[in-house]
């Protein structure tokens, strides 16, 4: 856990919550760089289902979010409301936490038949993601542990429960898992990466926190430019040479909300 602060639920969903990250600052002659990975989850769920139009969607630099909206409500991008990006939004990580129609329901705060009704326009738009899901739950079942892409085992004795709530729990853990697991994977092998090649550099940044999927670093104003590409091309390094290829937000400031 992360105590004394926590500094894993620093708000930042609101305005308000996120100028709490402006008291956090850099020693003097320092400023810290926040790199984080951009849809880490849903470019691993496109690799993994193997799913050439979510692929492509992300290949092309499109907005996943837009293009989904675009897929399941089956409107061109221009006919596109704020609120259709948003139930996307929802639904394509939804997928990935294993959301059901009566959890999306309640999310979006519409009829759970409607929830019902996007979830399946989405798994018949996106085929292949469907198929990895009923792929890896059945796999799950057979061998009751799942396997991140670069090998981490997560047992799953809810798979062979009596209770079907487990069972259906086990579920959503076996897809989840292959996907978060792999997301986390990536971030620690990425950890590694940076601070080794730090060291190799020479460069006296250091890495001083991690929180989901982002890394914040304090660094001597003189190297900002030389650590912001190292930690980049370090973040980055770990998947390749898979696509859709990751991409990584960064930027540099005296304080951790200016550095966002």
């Amino acid at each position: 856990s992360s105590t004394n602060p926590n500094m894993q639920n620093v708000p930042i969903r609101t305005p308000l919550g996120r100028e709490i990250r402006g008291c956090f600052e850099a020693d003097e002659g320092h400023v810290l760089i926040s790199a984080d990975y951009s849809q880490v989850e849903l470019r691993i769920l496109a690799h993994v289902a193997d799913e050439d139009v979510l692929k492509q969607i992300f290949i092309r630099g499109e907005d996943v979010h837009t293009a989904t909206a675009s897929q399941v409500f089956d409107k061109q991008p221009e006919e596109l409301t704020p609120m259709d990006r948003s139930k996307a939004k929802m639904i394509n990580y939804g997928i990935v936490y294993g959301l059901s129609d009566y959890g999306l329901a309640e999310r979006l705060n519409i009829p759970r038949e409607e929830a019902k009704t996007f979830i399946d326009a989405y798994l018949e738009r996106f085929a292949k993601v469907h198929e990895f899901m009923q792929s890896t739950i059945e796999k799950a079942r057979e061998e009751g542990f799942v396997t991140t892409l670069y090998g981490r085992r997560r047992q799953l004795p809810e798979m062979r429960a009596r209770n079907w709530q487990v069972r259906t729990l086990g579920e959503r853990l076996a897809v989840n898992t292959v996907i978060q697991g792999t997301a986390a994977d990536v971030l620690k092998l990425a950890m590694v990466g940076t601070q080794t090649a730090l060291d190799a550099s020479g460069l006296k940044a250091r890495l001083i926190l991690t929180v989901h999927d982002e890394l914040l670093f304090e660094v001597p104003q003189d190297e900002v430019d030389a650590v912001q590409e190292l930690v980049v091309r370090e973040m980055i390094a770990p998947w390749e040479p898979r696509e859709p290829a990751l991409a990584v937000d960064a930027g540099h400031g005296k304080t951790w909300l200016d550095a966002k």
